[in-house]
């Protein structure tokens, strides 16, 4: 899914006033609240927001999502899913709470996301080209998975370091801790649960043409369950390319795959690859930014 601060980079391209503004504003962008299986985690347009006089923003947004299997195999996915964010800033930072939900079509299934109210800290220039933002939030068990696994919360803390070099590049990296907090350590089947999460996520948006941008987005990600010293690695690589249609109207088709890194002991079969049939899933978003 596209975030403001694109919008805001290829709005202002031609700007001088652009750089201030996204040194300086409470960037607010999408969070991996919306369907992370399909979404790239950006933050690199939300400072179209930031340069309005009101303390309010959000967006709202409706995407379809498939993978590469026909619908006639047991592997096979389609959906559309829905989700939006409401945020209030000032000078003290911003607070934001972001909800969303999806409908498998293929499989008639529906459900919602896992909810998230998060507050970040007023922007920090550490350089003309650099800037931090710290965050503090909490996911709420909306999901069925999360109320039937007895989640009571998963607080994650989270920074955000902003380079903006040119008006056509941008880039940022963000580093995160997540905990889950649940009532068991084990499910009913004897699985166990995801304890810790960290990652590490790095994001590229160039702004290529008037109204067009290109993102590329990867994480790493470690995590361990109850009881368990051994944590299991994640790499997800997202890429999109978005067009501003209209006045904060923004399309976007993108490709996101997750997967392991490589492991001697198991092959290479099970090591991550840039497109993978098993994992890779191709999206179309339309959002409009409040």
């Amino acid at each position: 899914m596209p975030s403001l601060n694109r919008y805001a980079l290829l709005k202002n391209k031609h700007s001088s006033r652009y750089k201030t503004t996204l040194l300086s504003s409470a960037i607010l962008g999408a969070s991996l609240v919306v369907a992370t299986v399909a979404h790239a985690d950006n933050e690199t347009i939300s400072a179209a927001n930031s340069a309005k006089t009101s303390h309010w923003s959000g967006y709202v947004s409706a995407t379809a999502l498939t993978n590469m299997f026909k619908q006639s195999e047991p592997s096979s996915y389609q959906s559309v899913s829905a989700n939006g964010r409401i945020g209030y800033r000032d000078t003290w930072g911003s607070v934001r709470l972001s909800v969303g939900g999806e409908v498998e079509t293929h499989h008639d299934q529906s459900y919602y996301y896992d909810s998230f109210l998060e507050y970040r800290s007023p922007a920090k220039k550490l350089s003309q080209d650099w800037t931090f933002i710290g965050s503090a939030g909490v996911y709420l068990p909306s999901s069925h998975t999360s109320r039937k696994n007895k989640l009571y919360a998963a607080p994650r803390i989270a920074g955000y370091f902003f380079y903006h070099p040119t008006d056509e590049w941008s880039f940022y990296l963000s580093p995160r801790a997540k905990y889950n907090a649940y009532k068991y350590e084990m499910g009913r089947q004897g699985e166990h649960f995801v304890e810790h999460q960290i990652d590490i996520l790095g994001d590229a948006t160039w702004s290529f043409a008037e109204n067009w941008y290109l993102d590329v987005n990867g994480s790493f990600g470690m995590s361990s369950k109850f009881n368990t010293a051994r944590y299991d690695r994640k790499f997800t690589a997202s890429e999109e390319l978005g067009w501003v249609f209209s006045q904060g109207w923004v399309a976007a088709f993108g490709h996101n795959n997750s997967g392991g890194f490589y492991d001697p002991e198991q092959g290479p079969s099970h090591g991550f690859e840039l497109y993978n049939k098993r994992s890779s899933v191709f999206y179309l978003s339309v959002t409009k930014y409040l």
